[in-house]
Parts: C-alpha cells; sequence; structure tokens
C-alpha cells in the first residue's frame, strides 16, 4: 500500500493556523492486513502506556489473574494509566493486600494525582501502579522474588516481553528496551508492529486457547470499564463510556493513541511526530471519523475532548484545535 502523508492537526488563532502537528498512523484489520498508513508506518516508536494492553497478556493468560481473583475492572486498572482518583488507588491499595504486597515494593515510584495535581505525590497516585501491582501479582503467581521487578533481565520482565514479541511479530530483547517513565522497560519497535499487535489482540485465533482468552478478557475488561482506564474528563474514558463497550481505546506518553474497534474488524496505531498530545487526541477522533469506525453521537461526546475551543484567560474565544486537511 502507498503511503499517503501524514496527517495534520492544526491549531489556530483567529483566522489563521498558528501550529500545526504531524501525525503518523497505521489502520489496520484483524489479519495484519493495513487498510491505510499516514506518513512512515515503520517509524521507530516506544509505544509507552499504549503498550500496557500487551504488557498485561501474561498477567491474565498465566492464570495468575484468576489465581489472585481479579474482577474485569482490576484487569483494566493493570492496564490503566490512572488520574489517581479516589475509585484508582482504593483499588490498587486492595490488590496490593491481597497479594501481599505494600505500595513499598512498587517501583513506578511516586507523583501527584493527575486528577488534583496540586495534591502531594504518592505511590499509589502514579498512573501505572496499576500496571506495577499486576507486575507484582505476576511474580507472587511465579513464586519468584519481586525485588527489582522492573530491570528487563528479571523473570516477571522476561514473561511480559516474550508475549509482546509474540503478539507483534518481533524479536524483543533488553538491548531495544527504554526505561519508561515508570521505570518499566519499554521496547521500540516499528508503529506497524505495534499496530499488529493490536490486531492480534483483538483477533488472537493464531494463538493458544490461554492466550485467546486473555486477549478477549482484556479488550472486554477495559471497553467495559472505562473509569478504571483513565479518568474523569480523559479521553480515553469519555470515547470508551460513549461507546458504551464498542471500542478499546489508550493512550501513551509522547502522544502515541491506541484503538481496537472488534465490530469494525479495526485498529488504530499513531503517534504524533513531536510529541504533543492535543494533537495525538486529536487524530485518534479524525480517524475514527475518516474510516467510519464509530458513530455520530460517539464523536460527539469526544468532540470537546479531542477538538476544544481555545479560551484565554478572560474566558474568550481564541482558537480551536481542528484536523487538517485530509491527505
Amino acid at each position: 500500500m502507498t503511503p499517503l502523508p501524514p496527517l495534520t492537526v492544526e491549531v489556530t488563532r483567529g483566522p489563521a493556523v498558528e501550529s500545526s502537528h504531524l501525525v503518523h498512523a497505521v489502520v489496520m484489520d484483524g489479519n495484519g492486513k493495513i487498510k491505510a498508513a499516514y506518513g512512515n508506518a515503520k517509524r521507530l516508536t516506544y509505544p509507552r502506556s499504549s503498550l500496557k494492553p500487551l504488557q498485561a497478556i501474561a498477567l491474565v493468560e498465566s492464570g495468575a489473574a484468576d489465581a489472585f481473583k481479579f474482577s474485569d475492572a482490576e484487569v483494566a486498572l493493570a492496564c490503566a494509566s490512572h488520574s489517581g482518583e479516589e475509585i484508582h488507588t482504593t483499588a490498587v491499595a486492595a490488590l496490593l493486600k491481597r497479594i501481599d504486597c505494600t505500595e513499598n515494593d512498587l517501583e513506578c515510584g511516586a507523583h501527584p494525582p493527575i486528577a488534583a495535581p496540586c495534591a502531594p505525590s504518592a505511590v499509589l497516585c502514579n498512573n501505572c501502579s496499576g500496571k506495577h501491582t499486576g507486575m507484582l501479582t505476576l511474580g507472587r503467581f511465579l513464586k519468584i522474588p519481586v525485588k527489582d521487578y522492573t530491570n528487563p533481565t528479571h523473570g516477571i520482565q522476561q514473561k511480559i516481553l516474550g508475549a509482546i514479541s509474540e503478539m507483534c511479530g518481533n524479536n524483543i530483547t533488553p538491548a531495544i528496551c527504554g526505561v519508561d517513565g515508570c521505570s518499566a522497560p519499554n521496547p521500540g519497535m516499528p508503529l506497524e508492529d505495534l499496530a499488529r499487535g493490536l490486531a492480534r489482540l483483538m483477533n488472537p485465533s493464531s494463538f493458544s486457547d490461554a492466550r485467546q482468552k486473555a486477549c478477549r478478557r482484556i479488550v472486554r475488561a477495559m471497553s467495559e470499564n472505562p473509569d478504571y482506564v483513565a479518568g474523569t474528563g480523559r479521553i480515553d474514558t469519555v470515547l470508551m463510556r460513549a461507546a458504551g463497550g464498542k471500542i478499546m481505546s489508550k493512550g501513551g506518553a509522547e502522544a502515541v493513541n491506541i484503538a481496537v474497534i472488534p465490530e469494525k474488524d479495526t485498529v488504530v496505531a499513531l503517534k504524533a511526530e513531536d510529541g504533543n498530545h492535543r494533537a495525538s487526541q486529536a487524530a485518534l477522533a479524525g480517524l475514527l471519523k475518516m474510516h467510519d469506525l464509530t458513530t455520530p453521537d460517539v464523536l460527539e461526546a469526544v468532540q470537546p475532548v479531542a477538538f476544544p475551543v481555545l479560551k484565554n484567560l478572560r474566558n474568550i474565544e481564541v482558537g480551536v484545535v481542528r484536523m487538517g486537511k485530509t491527505p
């Protein structure tokens, strides 16, 4: 397939375009066929938190999630970049207690909650604390020491990276991993390989029964528990809530976004060149519309987040975020 130019997201001020962003994107079907590629489909990309659904496969496939009685909401939390709201921190604390760990075992570090950035920093408020608790759960299930579990050579990470390798179709080694903001390894890969991993998550028919069940549970858990995946007013939660379980969406740092739409046999993986979230959020909504991947009411619900009206300190409207000319 001949690649199209990158998507463009524009930011206006008055009658003019003040800023613009380029976005690379891959739209793929469940068999791994690229339906559309914008910009560089082979661009080396660190998926950052968009990788979390694939990172969670080892937790669910191994039997660890079932052994520790994870609900679907708790599986969603293991895939989350949560806002540090009470439902998130309470759930993480309960999971830690269930697996006989404490927040001192978490290696994600502390930061103020996204929901209240002026609040004190806390480890439980780290947006990745659910993912890290899932990693600790896997270690407890495997009966291996959990200290230094974020080291890419640790047994927990080897299980996780092995599953990601099989899903994305490449050999992921510690040497190609960057260190994520939460200290977990994050492998660099071509954008189309990330899309391929998502396509197999959506259509895992070529894998074992255990892998198939794990993939389907992760997609269901995230799409049906949007409040646990992100938080109030954030695009993943707004989009998945409006879609009523028909879309799985996950953003990541440096403006990576992914979406899985089983009803349309389509996945999306995108990366804004400059790492700006306003570009990736707009591009995600733009692609959903361009490729007829959801309904007008869902697009309307996500409009204020993806395409905000920009206001100054006196609440005067000064511009908008919008998609540029379609390639």
